[in-house]
């Protein structure tokens, strides 16, 4: 049940579709393509609540584990796995190292992001009270 596979002759259908439908000549820009499930919630305005809930989950899942329980029924298939993993260990685990290094940074300056958020709500808040303040002020001028 092997079949021989052409790639190059798939490849060489691809091209020409895109060509038969002019794909070639106009690029795509990113608002053409669709996007499906996206997290991304651009103008919808800042949520203390979200972002809290959101900061808490990369506090709790900024790092993850090289060494994941090997699971499985079948005996053979959990040597076999565990074989692989030692093979790729070399190449895996610095990948998982630089991974963790990242996420740990970027919590770090989402918590920075927090501490400043923060802030400016106090500002906000002091702000709010010097306008009344100063509109009072004015109102007995």
């Amino acid at each position: 049940m092997s079949e021989n596979i052409n790639i190059e002759e798939i490849m060489k259908e691809i091209r020409q579709n895109i060509k038969d439908r002019g794909y070639d000549k106009v690029p795509v820009s990113f608002e053409e393509i669709e996007m499906k499930n996206s997290v991304l919630k651009i103008g919808t305005g800042y949520n203390s609540d979200e972002f809290i809930n959101e900061l808490e989950f990369l506090d709790g899942n900024c790092t993850t584990s090289f060494h994941v329980p090997i699971a499985g029924g079948n005996p053979i298939s959990v040597f076999i796995k565990k074989v692989i993993r030692k093979m790729t260990r070399f190449i895996v685990a610095p990948l998982v190292d630089f991974q963790n290094a990242y996420n740990v940074s970027n919590l770090k300056c989402m918590n920075q992001v927090s501490e400043y958020i923060s802030e400016m709500e106090k500002y906000k808040i002091k702000i709010e009270q010097l306008e009344k303040e100063l509109k009072e002020l004015k109102e007995k001028c």
